[in-house]
């Protein structure tokens, strides 16, 4: 039998195998999910191909002959090794096991992130992980990453894009700095405050944000490119800092800060995870997403005042 021609007959021959086995065409059916009578075309097709006849048919039963017996020996064990194969890809794809290369801002990365990635380390030991901290948005094929954590709208329409919510913008002050310098009633009172801010945040802000602080003369006494550290300033009473509500949040409950002026929207921004398609995505993948959605909380309600 020519490879051309054993390619063509795989589902006859696999009908062949468990007709011999079962030793019935409707037993064999039931196994294959198929009729009986569907059984018997597969197999006579079979022997019209080989001109040979390879079972012995009775109402009841049937059996190989030599022929069939010959045919059975050799290719029962090509069946046996795809099975072992499928059922290895099954396994892999169902274990969480592998690397997973994730991209996230720094600041979403350190509060957000690595507390939902440690979580899930725990319950799967197999999975690793490779995390880029980065505010450069990093290229899926040429950085080689597998999903990434995105704040702000989407640029790439051809990802994929899970939204994770909205997570507010909240001006922040420790109640020390209120306490010395008084607390803004409204916004036009920050351009007598000290501000605290990234390098370019307040014309960003004043962009972004609409007429909320549009043509405000607001000083920043510092700026620094890492959230963590104008949070960590805020709570030392520096200044007010403008932060995303994941970051303020544990200090806003612990009392470290105080939200000021909780009725001013200052921007609610989307966060997506983002990769390149859902279609055969695999497990560990899909177990990061399920982690960091689950560990994810964004939005705060805080008192009005």
């Amino acid at each position: 039998m020519t490879s051309q021609l054993i390619g063509s007959q795989v589902v006859p021959l696999r009908s062949l195998v468990f007709a011999i086995e079962a030793g019935s065409f409707t037993l064999a059916a039931r196994k294959l999910g198929i009729t009986p009578s569907g059984v018997s075309k597969h197999i006579s097709r079979l022997e019209d191909a080989l001109g040979a006849r390879l079972l012995e048919r009775t109402t009841r039963s049937v059996r190989a002959t030599h022929a069939g017996r010959e045919l059975y020996r050799r290719v029962r064990p090509l069946f046996e090794a795809f099975e072992e194969a499928e059922a290895a890809v099954r396994e892999q794809q169902d274990e969480i096991a592998g690397s997973v290369r994730i991209s996230a801002a720094p600041a979403f990365g350190r509060a957000c992130l690595v507390p939902a990635l440690a979580a899930l380390a725990h319950e799967h030991p197999k999975l690793d992980f490779e995390v880029q901290l980065t505010g450069r948005r990093l290229d899926f094929v040429e950085d080689e990453i597998d999903l990434a954590v995105r704040e702000g709208a989407l640029v790439d329409s051809t990802l994929t894009a899970l939204k994770l919510g909205q997570t507010d913008v909240l001006l922040c002050a420790a109640p020390r700095y209120l306490e010395l310098y008084g607390r803004p009633r409204k916004v036009s009172d920050l351009e007598r405050h000290t501000m605290l801010s990234l390098p370019t945040n307040a014309p960003a802000l004043r962009r972004a944000h609409g007429t909320a602080l549009r043509g405000l003369k607001l000083h920043s006494r510092f700026r620094v490119d890492d959230l963590f550290s104008l949070r960590d300033l805020a709570e030392r009473g520096a200044g007010i800092a403008a932060l995303p509500d994941y970051l303020a949040r544990s200090s806003l409950e612990s009392g470290a800060l105080s939200v000021v002026l909780p009725r001013t929207r200052i921007a609610s921004v989307p966060v997506q995870i983002v990769f390149p398609t859902r279609r055969h995505l695999p497990r560990r993948v899909t177990a990061v997403i399920e982690a960091i959605r689950a560990h994810t909380v964004l939005g705060y309600s805080h008192p009005r005042g």
